[in-house]
């Protein structure tokens, strides 16, 4: 039996876990790791904020999404990969075992990286 974990409950974890359960051998099981039981379609958020869709039309409930393709999803997030170990450190204090793990957490957007790029320089800018 293996323990596949997919970190990150975004759009590209949730459809690697997804994509995965068919996949898997008998016996083995996927966990989905995320910050909230609920995905946002993110580039939908202009439709909320102009009022052409309410925030319940953009959400997913993935606890039932997940229950019924039969992933285990924990929402309290990770902190910290331990990839000697093969363990994943969640906020909450508790460890996960895996036997194969799928970074899926998403672009961190490194502005700082780019001389006059990013939210900091655009208001330098704009002045």
């Amino acid at each position: 039996m293996s323990e596949i974990v997919v970190l990150g409950a975004s759009l590209g974890g949730t459809l690697a876990a997804l994509e995965l359960v068919p996949e898997v051998s008998q016996g083995d099981r996927v966990t989905l790791v995320g910050e909230s039981n609920r995905f946002r379609f993110v580039p939908s958020n202009p439709w909320v904020a102009v009022g052409w869709r309410e925030r319940r039309d953009i959400e997913v409930d993935l606890e039932a999404v997940a229950r019924q393709k039969g992933i285990r999803l924990l929402s309290q997030g990770a902190r910290c990969v331990n990839p000697s170990a093969s363990r994943l450190e969640l906020n909450d204090g508790e460890s996960l075992p895996y036997d194969y793990l799928v970074i899926a957490t998403g672009p961190e957007l490194a502005f700082d990286e780019i001389e006059g790029l990013g939210p900091a320089a655009c208001a330098i800018a704009c002045r």
